[in-house]
């Protein structure tokens, strides 16, 4: 997997993505994925805005976020911070997170995507990771979502 992260890392336009990736790999040390627990908040000063972290839920799925980066509340215009994603979002927003945070969850790979769309009657641009974690390092149980905006 450390190539298929690097080529993540390569991958990213934006350099706080570029950092968060390579430390999400650096502390998953040759695990499937690092623990929640092996991440200092001062370790990511530079990024603490473009974090929001969920917990995973199943039967049925769902994201709870316990923590939404005010950058990413900037954007949406929204702070999802102790809600479920399907209380926070249009139905069409709402589908392309959760199937691209369903997919990392169920490969426990992490995914980079650039994209563009149209949200709240404007043309966002923003790049995000998304970036699997675990509580007890067997099993998948968290995300971290860093989050850039281009802002144009």
């Amino acid at each position: 997997m450390h190539e298929y992260v690097s080529a993540l890392e390569q991958a990213a336009e934006l350099p706080t993505l570029k950092r968060i990736i390579a430390l999400w790999e650096k502390k998953r040390a040759g695990r499937p994925a690092p623990l929640r627990a092996d991440f200092d908040p001062a370790e990511m000063v530079y990024a603490l805005g473009d974090l929001s972290l969920f917990d995973v839920e199943d039967n049925p799925r769902r994201y709870w976020c316990r923590l939404d980066g005010t950058r990413q509340v900037e954007l949406f215009g929204i702070d999802c911070t102790n809600k479920y994603l399907d209380e926070c979002f249009p139905p069409d927003y709402y589908a392309l997170a959760y199937k691209s945070f369903t997919e990392v969850m169920e490969t426990g790979r992490p995914s980079l995507y650039q994209r563009q769309i149209p949200y709240a009657g404007r043309l966002i641009r923003y790049e995000v990771a998304l970036l699997p974690l675990s509580r007890d390092g067997t099993r998948l149980d968290m995300l971290l979502v860093a989050l850039t905006p281009h802002w144009e």
